[in-house]
């Protein structure tokens, strides 16, 4: 399950073409660095809806939720490397 997660997601365009490529290719990077352009991705679209005059309200506030559901799952994803080192 979580090699096909991983695939969509290589498919998807989310992630840097070197990270898709090897993902791709059977080499699936730590799932920190997964996280971390899916922040970045999210930190973009967010500052450029609301930089557009052009947005809708509601866009502004669904790149908000994205934005906060990115740093939800890095939170989740974090915490579970955490708890798998024994650091807690």
């Amino acid at each position: 399950m979580k090699n096909e997660i991983y695939s969509q997601l290589a498919h998807s365009s989310l992630l840097p073409d070197d990270m898709a490529a090897a993902i791709l290719a059977g080499n699936t990077p730590p799932p920190e660095d997964v996280v971390l352009h899916l922040v970045i991705g999210a930190l973009d679209a967010h500052a450029v809806v609301l930089g557009d005059a052009r947005s809708s309200w509601n866009e502004k506030r669904l790149a908000r939720i994205a934005l906060a559901v990115a740093f939800l799952g890095a939170m989740v994803v974090v915490g579970n490397e955490e708890r798998r080192g024994g650091e807690r």
